[in-house]
């Protein structure tokens, strides 16, 4: 480890500072692990912080927190035969609030300033109107849709291109600009093409998936350099890993040359297959141990969460409608295969609700297996977790032969099966103050707290305060959308936008009352539970 560090020139400082820290709590809650480390140190020779940063690393949570999973559909692969739908649930920390903000086109005069997460940059002089969702008191955003109906969203990706891990871009930075600054989903791609290789980024491999009505591109970064690839007339989904092969549409011009500098592919390669060359889960050949074993300990955050976000969406291609994305985001398996073959009967029960904590029984026969990090567990789409979980979901619709202005995002807060999805259309002029501030998302998180673990206990009566909502939302939005054109095309422009403001500001107040009445529901079926 020590050796690799050197090599890349990584600065150990912060690791070991990390690695007290974990020491002060260990001398707490473990003091007997402490006094085992320094009797190793003791004995071996091998310098003590140097242990300790070897047994205080979580390798099953590291640059894990936020494991968002993604779905993507595209022309025919919609019932509609046409447009465009990206639907994300982001995964945070279980604390994290999000928000639902309308931010108006703007000009800036020349020399003005981007003030992102990290960095400044220069400013666009002309930047678009959006509405997306993003952390409380971020800059940034997670995902949202513009005023040219250009819908964005982001995934990490562990990248073997190590990074300095100076200052850049954040993920969400990026995202931002990309709303502010793209008119169709190839623009958004120019737009991480020229900001990326120039200011740098904040972190290490990002996906960003962006469409519009007519098209569907995924851009993969890492480092500086990156590739992209258009889907037609397809599905496909992203979990926290690579997927873009050999067949890219467009690449930055170093991508091969450095793959080649750095010894990954041999002198001469002229296309590589990105994933294989660029992703840390090609580190290790595939006939060897480590490599399956590293797959297995990945078990619950990358591969099995895409396989099985293409497994519901080729169950429906062809016929998708956004409500069926709505159906995916709450996904938490039928049944689950684990690395050691057994078939887990999960009756799309979360996790920590599901009574499968023996979790040693689960793995291989291996004997090292009785060790393995308790932080493994069946990481579901929808996702309950101690310390992160869904913090936010949306769906996002692009649609051609529409006005721009029905470009919509179906936004839900936490757990999306704990939650109910809210329409926002780009052509609002306001959102409701509990929305665009903490207060409604708070509402939701108290929810998801008290379910955690009991969702067989709550989730019939969570549902029967949101279902009927839902049941008629479509309904709904199309008699909104049909009022909004006709009053357009009536030359009551203005007009029409306060209409679609308002029917998304009724919305927003029956969804964040329907908060309540889950509550409520919640409350008496505890005490109903405990009467006799």
């Amino acid at each position: 480890m020590l050796e690799k560090a050197r090599d890349k020139h990584v600065d150990m400082r912060p690791v070991i500072e990390s690695a007290l820290e974990s020491e002060a709590l260990y001398k707490e809650i473990l003091p007997e692990k402490v006094d085992w480390l320094k009797g190793v140190a003791a004995g071996s020779g091998v310098a003590y912080e140097n242990l300790l940063v070897f047994n205080t690393n979580n390798r099953m949570a590291t640059g894990f927190s936020g494991e968002c999973t993604t779905f993507m559909a595209q022309g025919k692969a919609l019932a509609s035969g046409k447009g465009t739908i990206i639907t994300k649930n982001r995964d945070l920390g279980t604390k994290t609030l999000s928000e639902v903000d309308c931010r108006e086109a703007a000009a800036h005069p020349r020399g003005a300033v981007y003030k992102a997460a990290y960095i400044n940059i220069p400013e666009q002089e002309k930047t678009c109107k959006f509405i997306g969702s993003r952390s409380a008191g971020r800059w940034g955003y997670g995902m949202g849709v513009n005023e040219y109906q250009v819908i964005v969203s982001d995934n990490d990706a562990p990248s073997r291109d190590t990074l300095a891990f100076e200052k850049g871009l954040h993920d969400n930075d990026l995202v931002r600009l990309v709303l502010e600054r793209a008119k169709t989903a190839r623009q958004g791609v120019d737009v991480i093409a020229a900001l990326v290789p120039e200011f740098g980024q904040a972190w290490n491999g990002i996906m960003f998936e962006i469409g519009d009505p007519n098209e569907l591109w995924v851009v993969a970064i890492t480092g500086p350099r990156w590739v992209a690839k258009r889907y037609t007339d397809t599905v496909t989904a992203r979990s926290n890993q690579y997927e873009i092969g050999d067949d890219y549409d467009l690449a930055s011009p170093d991508l091969v040359g450095f793959a080649v500098k750095q010894g990954w592919v041999p002198a001469g390669t002229k296309r590589i297959n990105f994933t294989k060359v660029y992703s840390t889960d090609e580190l290790y050949p595939e006939d060897n141990d480590l490599q399956k074993r590293h797959k297995a300990e990945s078990m619950y955050n990358t591969e099995i969460r895409y396989q099985r976000a293409m497994e519901l969406l080729k169950g429906k291609e062809g016929r998708l409608q956004p409500e069926d994305f709505m159906a995916f985001a709450r996904d938490h398996f039928d049944t689950y295969t684990l690395p050691g073959g057994k078939v887990i009967d999960m009756h799309q029960t979360p996790f920590y609700s599901s009574g499968q904590m023996e979790w040693k029984e689960w793995l291989t026969s291996e004997p090292e297996r009785a060790t393995t990090d308790k932080n493994m567990f069946i990481r579901a789409i929808c996702h309950h977790g101690v310390e992160d979980a869904t913090a936010a979901s949306a769906v996002m619709m692009a649609r051609p032969g529409v006005p721009n202005e029905l470009g919509y995002m179906l936004h839900a807060f936490m757990q999306p099966c704990n939650s109910v999805y809210v329409p926002f259309y780009v052509g609002i002029t306001d959102v409701d103050n509990r929305f665009k501030g903490p207060e409604a998302a708070a509402a939701y998180q108290n929810i998801a707290a008290r379910a955690f673990t009991r969702y067989t206990d709550y989730h019939a009566v969570i549902r029967k305060a949101f279902d009927p909502f839902e049941a008629s939302l479509f309904k709904d939005m199309a008699q909104a959308e049909a009022l909004f054109m006709k009053t357009a095309k009536n030359g009551q422009h203005d007009e029409a936008v306060t209409g679609l403001t308002d029917f998304v500001r009724d919305k927003s107040i029956q969804a964040f009352n329907l908060a309540g009445v889950a509550q409520d529901n919640i409350t008496k079926a505890a005490v109903d539970s405990s009467s006799w």
